[in-house]
């Protein structure tokens, strides 16, 4: 029996990168995923990368996929991404909020619509689909929660502080991040005596997504620390096939995750393994 064979999962921003990874790789191991983001069939932000894809490539593996349009800066989106799934699967068992598209400008650009935007997506929205989720989650007696979080969110060493911190523009997107990880432990302390598990996944170094590339920070020196998305995907099912209780409130960072556990990461048909480690890991 595959290891997720039975239970449904909602993957936000699951029209291109990250989100794309971990829904193929959460439907080759027999879950149902609910794909959600705006990008249905056609993009809507110029970037590549629809629901449709990400749907063929889930079912092109044997998977099983449910395409739902949702905005995660709209309440109204998001609440009805949540009926909508339950209505349609008559359960949810798995949240992963890894909807967003970052924007690294200075403090002078910023504006307050754009913000308010940012923190939308990246902190309300995360919050309210768990607020959403936790009680259909808490009726089964069981739920894993996961949300993208980032090495951003780790105070940078200085002065003298590194070109990235100086020029990149990240502050908002760290800070968000930074308090994405606050929010999980908490919430994982709340949820726990419903079975309840709260994790963070975060990329270690950077990932090559339409986004990251549209921000413009990988250059020849940075692309020494980009990483393949089939350690963060394998990082993310790890964290939800084992018993909510016994890996709760987990900040795992992609790759060196996975070394401590000793599980390999396979590809995202999750038919070969890409790299292995010691250890019993699936």
């Amino acid at each position: 029996m595959s290891e997720l064979s039975g239970k449904v999962a909602i993957v936000t921003g699951a029209s291109r990168g990250i989100g794309k990874g971990i829904a193929e790789r959460l439907g080759a191991a027999g879950a149902t995923v609910v794909l959600a983001a705006r990008s249905l069939n056609k993009s809507q932000d110029g970037l590549s990368g629809t629901l449709q894809d990400t749907a063929a490539a889930i079912e092109a593996a044997g998977g099983k996929a449910i395409m739902i349009a949702c905005d995660v800066e709209s309440a109204v989106s998001r609440a009805a991404l949540i009926d909508e799934t339950v209505k349609r699967t008559g359960r949810l068992d798995i949240l992963i909020n890894n909807g967003g598209r970052a924007l690294h400008e200075s403090l002078d650009s910023f504006t307050v619509a754009k913000t308010v935007s940012q923190v939308e997506q990246y902190l309300v929205a995360p919050f309210d689909l768990c607020r959403l989720a936790a009680p259909h989650m808490r009726k089964q007696g069981a739920g894993w929660i996961v949300n993208l979080g980032s090495s951003t969110a780790h105070m940078p060493p200085g002065p003298p502080y590194d070109d990235y911190t100086t020029h990149g523009g990240a502050a908002l997107y760290a800070a968000l991040k930074a308090s994405v990880h606050r929010l999980s432990v908490s919430l994982a302390a709340e949820l726990v005596a419903d079975n309840i598990a709260v994790n963070v996944v975060a990329p270690v170094g950077a990932v090559l997504t339409p986004g990251v590339e549209a921000l413009g920070v990988i250059t020849e020196e940075t692309m020494a620390y980009v990483e393949p998305v089939e350690h963060i995907a394998e990082a993310t099912l790890a964290l939800v096939t084992e018993p909510p209780r016994s890996r709760t409130g987990v900040i795992a960072f992609s790759y060196m995750y996975l070394d401590e556990i000793g599980r390999p990461t396979r590809s995202l048909d999750g038919k070969t393994i890409t790299h292995n480690r010691s250890g019993t890991g699936a």
